[in-house]
C-alpha cells in the first residue's frame, strides 16, 4: 500500500525503573521467540525490527513494546516526507531524536529475528502494571488545563514607611533591682541545722508466728478437666 512506509525502532533502552532481564522476558513472549533472539535487540544501538508498515499497525507495535517495558519508536521512512509531517515516536527515556531526517532512516540497522512472524493483537499476560497501559497519540492533552484568574488583594489601605524608618521605638527594660540587704552567709563548712535524733522503729511482733519450711499454709484445690462435646464437630479435608 502507498502508506505502508513506517518503520519500529526499539532503542536498546528501558523504561524507567524496569529491569533489563525482564523487559528482555516480556518481548520474548510478546512476539514468542527465543531469549537468544531478543538479546541482540537491546544492544548499545537502534535497530529496526519491523518495516513497510502502515502507521496505525506501526502504532501498536510501538505500545506493545512500551507496554513491555522497551522503548520503541516509529518513524516515516517517506523520501518525501516533511520534518514536520514524518511520524516519530517520543522516546519515553529520551534516547533517540525524534526529529531524525527520512534520509536517515537507512542508518538503523535492521535485525531478521523472526519477529514478523507474529502478528500483535493484545499485550502478553504477566507483564504486572504495565500490562493495562496505555498511550495517548503524540499531542495529546490528556487534562484541560484550568485558568486560574489573578487573586485580587486590595492593598489601598497599606502603606510603606522610607528604608530605615523606625516603625517601632524600642522601650529600655530596667535593670532588676534586687534587695539582699537582708540576707548574710555563713563560713563554709558551718552547719546550718543541727540533726535530730530519730528512736528507733519499734514494731510489735508478739503475734505473729513463722511455720517451719515446706509447710503447706493453703491446701491447692484439685480442677477437674473441662468436658466438651466435640460430637458434632468435624473437619474437613
Amino acid at each position: 500500500m502507498a502508506d505502508d512506509h513506517f518503520q519500529v525502532i526499539l532503542t536498546g533502552a528501558v523504561a524507567e525503573g524496569a529491569e533489563l532481564a525482564q523487559v528482555k522476558a516480556n518481548v520474548a513472549a510478546l512476539f514468542k521467540v527465543g531469549l537468544d533472539k531478543v538479546d541482540r535487540l537491546f544492544g548499545a544501538q537502534p535497530v529496526a525490527i519491523k518495516k513497510g508498515l502502515d502507521e496505525a499497525t506501526a502504532r501498536k507495535y510501538q505500545q506493545a513494546l512500551q507496554r513491555a517495558g522497551a522503548v520503541a519508536l516509529v518513524q516515516d521512512t517517506a523520501p518525501a516526507a516533511a520534518p514536520s509531517q514524518a511520524s516519530t515516536a517520543e522516546s519515553a527515556a529520551g534516547t533517540a531524536d525524534p526529529g531524525t531526517a527520512p534520509e536517515q532512516a537507512d542508518r538503523i540497522p535492521s535485525i531478521d529475528s523472526g519477529l514478523h512472524k507474529s502478528v500483535i493483537k493484545a499485550a502478553p499476560q504477566g507483564l504486572g502494571e504495565l500490562e493495562k497501559a496505555e498511550l495517548d497519540a503524540p499531542g495529546t492533552i490528556l487534562v484541560e488545563p484550568e485558568v486560574v484568574s489573578a487573586p485580587q488583594v486590595d492593598t489601598s489601605g497599606l502603606q510603606m514607611a522610607e528604608p530605615g524608618v523606625v516603625l517601632v521605638a524600642a522601650e529600655p527594660v530596667p535593670e532588676l533591682q534586687l534587695d539582699l540587704s537582708g540576707l548574710s552567709l555563713d563560713e563554709l563548712g558551718v552547719t546550718l541545722t543541727e540533726a535530730k535524733d530519730e528512736p528507733p522503729l519499734e514494731l510489735d511482733l508478739e503475734g505473729l508466728s513463722m511455720d517451719e519450711p515446706g509447710t503447706v499454709l493453703v491446701e491447692s484445690e484439685e480442677t477437674p478437666e473441662p468436658e466438651i462435646d466435640t460430637s458434632k464437630l468435624k473437619l474437613e479435608s
